[in-house]
């Protein structure tokens, strides 16, 4: 949840499609509540009032969904309730200044969001039903629309379309860091679990280390692999004659890590035990760590760089917005 509370602002709500909706699920959290907590101020921001209606809006994005029927208690309101705050601000902060630079939105855009809205609650007279349990008028909601939109509109300016990366960035940035795009050590290997529950007996695990013992001993005498993990294996990859492909160092526990990448091609591990149980291994295949190309991984740079690039700028922008607001916090 913090960390789509921290892209919030590229988050936003799409009202057009869902929002409707939210506006009614925010609005039965207070209906056991008089209408003047709907209406307390909770923030202002450049003289203009955020209400207790305004937060629960933020919040109803914040809060996950399953926290919603009912199950909403005032200790989880009350941790999320800064958060949606500081969200609240941020938006009020992004649409004032969506308007002091001149930013319209086309009313046919908000006419087809708004019959968007209404053919996902089934008609008109859903519509004018979640409205009135919204306590909004049609004129309202359509502000609401606009203001969604204005948002949208200044980050996409401001932010957006901004954050480009050049090619040469990309390069120079994989140049700097290439020992961060290593393809690790990796070893192709086969593999028969005998498993052992976590609540067994002494005398359970005993039999299941007697029966891992008869497969190793069956395996040394020159028996074929494949055919014993089909016949003894706990492990679903069982079917593949216990082929588990390529496994690169740091995706094992432990236990089997150790002796897995101590082994050279060919050889067959001794009795393993983990947590799970008992396990037996061979190597069939050793991969020496690999630089990536460039080409292998510049798409995954271009992105990360992107997205540093809209914090930096969505920050510097909300920053600059607040040095120059007046903001009280009621």
């Amino acid at each position: 949840m913090s960390k789509e509370y921290k892209n919030g602002i590229f988050r936003l709500v799409n009202i057009c499609g869902i929002g409707l909706l939210c506006l009614v699920l925010v609005f039965s959290l207070f209906q056991h509540s008089e209408a003047s907590e709907r209406g307390k101020a909770v923030a202002k921001v450049n003289g203009t009032v955020l209400t207790e209606a305004d937060l629960a809006e933020v919040m109803n994005r914040l809060v996950p969904a399953t926290s919603f029927h009912w199950t909403l208690t005032p200790e989880r309101r009350a941790k999320y309730r800064p958060k949606a705050l500081k969200l609240l601000i941020e938006e009020e902060l992004l649409y004032q200044a969506a308007k002091e630079r001149g930013m319209k939105v086309k009313r046919s855009k908000i006419n087809d969001a708004r019959k968007k809205t209404i053919e996902r609650l089934g008609g008109k007279r859903r519509f004018k039903a979640a409205l009135k349990r919204a306590n909004l008028t049609d004129r309202e909601y359509r502000k609401k629309l606009e203001r969604q939109f204005l948002i949208e509109k200044i980050i996409k300016v401001e932010v957006e379309d901004k954050a480009t990366v050049s090619e040469e960035e990309v390069r120079a940035y994989y140049e700097q860091n290439k020992s961060s795009y290593v393809r690790p050590e990796a070893r192709r290997i086969r593999h028969i679990l005998i498993s052992v529950p976590p609540n067994a007996t002494v005398e359970e695990r005993q039999r299941k280390r007697q029966r891992a013992e008869e497969v190793l001993r069956k395996l040394k005498a020159g028996e074929d692999f494949a055919k014993l993990a089909w016949d003894y294996s706990d492990d679903p990859y069982r079917v593949k004659g216990g082929d588990l492909g390529l496994v690169h160092k740091g995706r094992l526990v432990p236990e089997l890590e150790k002796t897995i990448f101590a082994l050279r091609v060919g050889e067959l591990s001794g009795i393993i035990e983990t947590i799970y149980g008992y396990h037996i291994v061979k190597v069939e295949e050793v991969r020496k760590p690999e630089q990536l190309n460039f080409e292998d991984v510049s798409q995954r740079i271009r992105r990360q760089l992107k997205e540093d690039k809209r914090k930096r700028l969505k920050e510097a922008l909300i920053s600059e917005l607040k040095a120059n607001a007046k903001i009280e916090i009621y």
